[in-house]
């Protein structure tokens, strides 16, 4: 379908669109403004563990005896300090404190991010993380961990884990370390993760540095759910812990008291807009890989949680480069569906053409809105290739104005098949003919010859005049041919 200058377009388009980031709302924040600490998003935990079934030292062999006094966590100045202090209190040579969300402010999925500075000390064990609210798979670490920054002794290595897998003592870990020189604790840094079902990546300062995806996790409590245990609610920790099982013990070359500061604490939430900045107009011709941006389970769910043909634009859809010019999306599967916010110009029936390759089981699809199927299913058969492109047709009823159509796959489990575009055509108005395309319908005029030029220089379907799949003088010829004819 494409010609020359759509390739050119599109190459150039990727340049821009491969970096592209998806949008993101702030849901929930703490700027720690006031002097106090917000009782709204946090509470302390207090004591040496037991008092929360955990043993003493809090299930690490930690020194610290943790409190709520303002010796150990102060909002000041426009911050959190989070103040471990070599004192003795409860039994304990050290006092320091951990506060948490729980009941007060739950995520699932998004982007959690604190901008801090780090405690360096040997024996010092900063942490931001998170634990699930309700543990549904089980306990620690069924039900899973997030670690979003962990830094022990002297700030010059940061940890991000997930914890998962079985209770103890069968867990397992996985995530990434970043070492390159910098000394945490002279600054302020912003640690992130960006939480996804189907991928947890961690970021310093806005830049990645390791991501784990759901084929690398589980809950033996849920073996049949490759998202379990990071498909539920968590809530958020600050704490700084003195010795254990990480960092080991202070030494004779350690200082205290020592500091986390916390600038502030954010959560976002993807929002859903149209890529690449406005809502494609119909009727006209939507490029699959065009679907809008807001990620996983938001503008798309693909099966798996990689982006297997690694083109055009950042996210877990599997892109590649089409034969015909462009990208296509590839490897359609089971529950795989695709969003894409549309201008509807003018209400009415429109022709819907599918592009579509595969090739040994053929597929199906149908377009949805709102939950509601509004297009009949289509089924086709086998092309003889996962490039060799045909169209697969249906008719779909549209409202006028600005909306969100899903293309869903209706193929079983062991049908797979590629999408390269949907171009959708307004069907002729009662009483007039094929080449009545545009506006005033029921007569036809110059509007009607530049609307086939223009379509017919952009390769769309409304010009394929003898439905043949090229743009040739036959069509220009059958399209004369209706049009000297008039309207009946």
């Amino acid at each position: 379908m494409p010609n020359m200058i759509h390739i050119l377009l599109a190459a150039g388009l990727a340049t821009t669109a491969a970096h592209a980031q998806d949008a993101w709302e702030l849901v929930w924040s703490d700027e720690f403004e006031g002097s106090q600490l917000d009782a709204n998003n946090w509470s302390a935990q207090t004591g040496t563990g037991t008092a929360y079934g955990l043993p003493a030292g809090w299930g690490n062999n930690e020194l610290q005896y943790y409190t709520a006094f303002e010796d150990n966590v102060l909002v000041s100045d426009g911050s959190l300090k989070i103040i471990a202090r070599e004192q003795s209190f409860g039994g304990r040579n050290y006092t320091s404190a951990r506060i948490r969300t729980l009941n007060k402010q739950e995520f699932l999925y998004g982007r959690i991010e604190a901008r801090m500075k780090l405690p360096s000390t040997p024996g010092v064990w900063p942490a931001f993380w998170m634990l699930p609210t309700d543990s549904p798979y089980g306990g620690w670490a069924s039900s899973g961990e997030i670690d979003i920054m962990e830094s022990v002794n002297y700030a010059d290595r940061i940890y991000g884990t997930l914890h998962f897998g079985s209770s103890w003592p069968n867990t397992q870990s996985a995530g990434p370390r970043f070492s390159d020189g910098t000394d945490f604790s002279d600054d302020f840094h912003t640690y992130r993760i960006d939480w996804d079902p189907d991928s947890i990546t961690w970021y310093i300062d806005g830049v990645p540095y390791g991501t784990v995806n759901s084929a690398s996790w589980f809950s033996s409590s849920a073996p049949s759910n490759p998202r379990a245990p990071f498909d539920t609610d968590f809530h958020l920790l600050l704490n700084v812990a003195v010795g254990g099982n990480f960092p080991g013990n202070p030494d004779g070359t350690s200082s205290f008291p020592q500091t986390l500061e916390v600038d502030y604490v954010r959560a976002y939430q993807r929002v859903q807009i149209p890529f690449p900045d406005e809502p494609h107009a119909i009727p006209g011709t939507i490029e699959a890989e065009d679907f809008d941006l807001g990620g996983q389970g938001i503008s798309y769910n693909d099966c798996d949680s990689d982006n297997n043909g690694g083109e055009y634009r950042e996210s877990g859809v599997d892109i590649q480069v089409a034969t015909e010019g462009g990208y296509n999306i590839g490897w359609i599967c089971e529950d795989e569906w695709l969003e894409y916010t549309v201008d509807v110009q003018t209400a009415g029936t429109y022709t819907l053409d599918a592009r579509v390759a595969s090739p040994v089981t053929g597929g199906g699809f149908q377009i949805e809105q709102d939950g509601e199927a509004i297009s009949a299913p289509v089924y086709f058969f086998s092309t003889g290739g996962w490039q060799s492109w045909q169209n697969a047709s249906t008719t779909i009823d549209l409202e006028a104005g600005e909306q969100v159509l899903r293309f869903v796959n209706l193929g079983a489990f062991d049908t797979e098949y590629n999408l390269n575009w949907l171009s959708f055509t307004l069907q002729t108005p009662v009483g007039c003919s094929e080449a009545d395309l545009a506006a005033p319908f029921g007569e036809l005029n110059f509007f009607d010859v530049s609307a086939f030029l223009g379509a017919f220089n952009a390769q769309d379907s409304s010009a394929d005049f003898n439905s043949d799949g090229v743009f040739n003088f036959f069509d220009v010829s059958e399209f004369l041919s209706i049009y000297n004819a008039g309207c009946p």
